[in-house]
């Protein structure tokens, strides 16, 4: 009898690691999932890491479950997305030294210090914060400079998962229109971005588009996951935009993609600036278009929050019985939004 060929698909937001089986036909087989674990740094007044071995560790379970659930198939390729702005650094032997996420902010301290934040928004597509890359590695070099001697390559962590699946190092468009060192317009990363930031571009890993073929499953990492050998790895993207793909809007739709924040996107074929340096500009998956942005900020979690304090207060009966019928109803309809 025939395995049923399948793809592997992990995907890490801010708050859960998961990872799909999905058929070739797009019925999805199993999936699975795990939250993030963080952890602070006293060091700086707003930092947040993981461990990136400890993340390769919890994929490597979660693939084996959904595996495991899948029955008998055979992965013909592997892919990953990601948060956006998340970032893992690596030496010269392919070690993984710290994963930065989307919500570090390490980098704030030197906000100030950058001399043309003009510049930087008309390459980069947006004003320039401790959000984005560029200040995560600044905040490393600044407060560890033996580490930062060390890297030999940052990558999104989509596109570190993909080369733990590999051994490749690149990084992908969309992902690269986070860094705040990559010239959006021109899909080429920037001399004159780097040297705002005094950074070197031998940390920056060969550019590749989404849905190409990065290379073939590491004979090991095959062997681990219990995989085809055959299986090839290929270039997935920013979560946002393989979001954006999936809905499939025409040209001049609005699509708003509710996560951790709330994007409000529009997909244009030019590049577009704000006067007024509101709206972010990124590269989509495809080869020529871009998405122009607009975010109201951590909605996501905000919304997680009162999810938790609602629990709680669901489990006092006197509280329950303060609550309104169409209350209830408006926030379990949240809370089925969030857990979705």
């Amino acid at each position: 009898m025939a395995l049923k060929e399948a793809y592997l698909i992990v995907d890490i937001g801010t708050g859960n690691a998961r990872v799909a089986v999905c058929a070739i036909d797009g019925e999805i087989l199993s999936i699975k999932r795990e939250n993030v674990h963080y952890e602070t740094d006293s060091n700086y007044e707003d930092s947040i890491f993981f461990n990136p071995e400890g993340l390769w560790g919890q994929i490597i379970k979660l693939s084996k479950e959904a595996l495991a659930e899948s029955g008998e198939v055979q992965i013909n390729a592997i892919t990953a997305t990601s948060q956006r702005e998340g970032i893992v650094i690596t030496d010269k032997d392919g070690d993984s030294l710290l994963g930065m996420p989307n919500i570090d902010h390490r980098g704030r301290k030197w906000e100030p210090s950058l001399k043309d934040k003009d510049l930087v928004y008309n390459l980069s597509g947006r004003y320039p914060t401790s959000l984005f890359s560029a200040f995560k590695l600044v905040g490393v070099r600044e407060v560890y400079p033996e580490l930062f001697e060390k890297i030999k390559c940052f990558m999104s962590i989509s596109d570190w998962i993909q080369f733990k699946f590999s051994g490749i190092e690149c990084y992908e468009h969309s992902q690269a229109s986070e860094t705040l060192l990559y010239d959006v317009e021109n899909k080429a990363w920037s001399s004159d971005l780097l040297a705002q930031f005094n950074l070197s571009t031998e940390i920056l890993p060969q550019l590749k588009d989404a849905g190409t073929i990065l290379g073939s499953i590491k004979p090991d990492v095959a062997q681990e996951f219990g995989v085809n050998p055959q299986a090839v790895v290929v270039v997935g993207g920013g979560d946002t935009q393989l979001a954006i793909r999936s809905m499939e809007p025409s040209a001049n739709d609005v699509v708003i993609v509710s996560g951790t924040t709330t994007p409000i996107i529009k997909i244009v074929d030019a590049y577009e600036k704000d006067s007024e340096q509101r709206t972010w500009t990124s590269r989509h998956i495809d080869a020529n278009n871009f998405i122009l942005e607009a975010n109201a900020g951590v909605t996501g979690l905000e919304l997680s929050a009162i999810k938790g304090d609602f629990s709680t207060q669901m489990k006092d009966t006197m509280s329950l019985k303060r609550i309104r019928g169409c209350d209830l109803f408006t926030m379990c309809c949240v809370f089925r939004f969030i857990d979705s």
